[in-house]
């Protein structure tokens, strides 16, 4: 029992180790120069911008370690040994003092814990969902960062002033990244002049295509909903519309034959290849649920003459089928609902909520059993 709440609280000794990080190195950063003469911390550590960078990775672990995804626990072992490496490296003799103990202790503590708990850390990360332009993106700034970092310190003695410790080489090298411009640092030779050139290109590139992969889902989200409510603006004062919640290829010319005929239609769909598809054929889409009263409310369900529930999943029909039903009776519409049902097992859960069925087996198995029988 103590054991298992011992790796219960992993997540919160990491975010406090991110913490503790974190908090040096902005200290490291804000006064560093006055008090690298008089405490030692402050030469055995990476440096300000490093341990910052660290500590908000370690915090940010937190929620991965609590989901006990796999790549955090990777993550979490990298962060840590750099954390190590970072002390041990500037540790001069034994001049340890305190501040060095907790942190060398702290992420020895932390190391043989994710270490002790391994075989728990088994599920998938997020990051494994990512579409592959997300990972090539993230993969793009990583690469860019690590390039920047190592020719910096690789040219370090052509800018002025030179650079030759790490920290200061991250610190360049995110500011020639994201075109900050900061200049206080130059280049001064025609190779670190084309270096830098590269970095910024490699930035600008980098970060416009993380932008582009993961604002641009987001950003087609909001338009499709600016169009759905643009659209909707369509019916105001219609009646007697016609409502498809959910699409299947079999209604496809009897939608055509309702358009022809000047009906007003809105479908209501989840897909967005679906949607697309259908808003090019001129219908008017909404991308969402169709089990959702509030969006049958926008598509004028008090005024619509007829509702087809259509979708090729029956437990999906159903829903909305129940959705409507339940609206139905609370305003007392006297719409018709037909629903197209999937499967003739399904059949009898839908006739107390709809007006009338189509089975779609039971209309093939008829039609095939006429033409043979002919």
């Amino acid at each position: 029992m103590n054991t298992r709440k011992l790796h219960n609280i992993v997540p919160v000794l990491m975010s406090i180790l991110g913490i503790y990080v974190l908090s040096l190195g902005v200290i490291s950063v804000v006064f560093g120069r006055r008090l690298l003469e008089n405490i030692s911390f402050f030469q055995l550590h990476a440096g300000g911008t490093a341990s910052i960078f660290i500590g908000i990775f370690m915090v940010l672990l937190g929620n991965g370690l609590r989901e006990k995804t796999r790549t955090s626990w990777y993550t979490a072992i990298f962060l840590i040994l750099i954390s190590l490496l970072s002390i041990l490296v500037r540790i001069r003799g034994l001049s340890l003092i305190y501040f060095d103990i907790i942190g060398i202790s702290a992420n020895i503590l932390m190391l043989s814990l994710l270490l002790k708990y391994r075989k728990e850390y088994i599920f998938p990360s997020k990051i494994n969902y990512l579409p592959i332009e997300g990972k090539l993106a993230l993969a793009a700034i990583s690469a860019s960062a690590v390039y920047g970092v190592a020719g910096t310190l690789l040219l370090g003695s052509q800018f002025a002033p030179p650079i030759h410790d790490f920290n200061t080489a991250v610190y360049y090298t995110f500011v020639i990244l994201t075109t900050l411009g900061i200049g206080d640092i130059l280049p001064v030779t025609d190779t670190s002049r084309l270096f830098t050139v590269s970095v910024a290109v490699l930035g600008i590139a980098s970060f416009l295509g993380a932008i582009t992969t993961f604002i641009g889902p987001v950003l087609q989200q909001r338009m499709s909903k600016m169009v759905n409510v643009m659209e909707s603006m369509e019916f105001t004062g219609f009646g007697d519309h016609t409502i498809v919640c959910g699409y299947t290829p079999l209604c496809s010319e009897f939608l055509k034959s309702l358009k022809s005929m000047n009906v007003p239609i809105l479908v209501i769909v989840r897909d967005l290849e679906l949607a697309t598809a259908l808003k090019n054929e001129g219908y008017i889409v909404y991308r969402e649920q169709a089990d959702n009263i509030e969006i049958l409310r926008k598509a004028g369900l008090k005024k619509a003459k007829n509702i087809y529930i259509c979708s090729p999943d029956d437990g999906y029909n159903l829903l909305v089928a129940l959705t409507i039903n339940k609206f139905k009776k609370q305003e007392q519409l006297k719409c018709k609902v037909i629903v197209i049902v999937n499967s003739s097992k399904n059949v009898d859960k839908f006739e107390e909520f709809c007006d009338e069925t189509i089975n779609v087996s039971r209309v093939l198995n008829d039609y095939m059993l006429k033409n043979k029988n002919d």
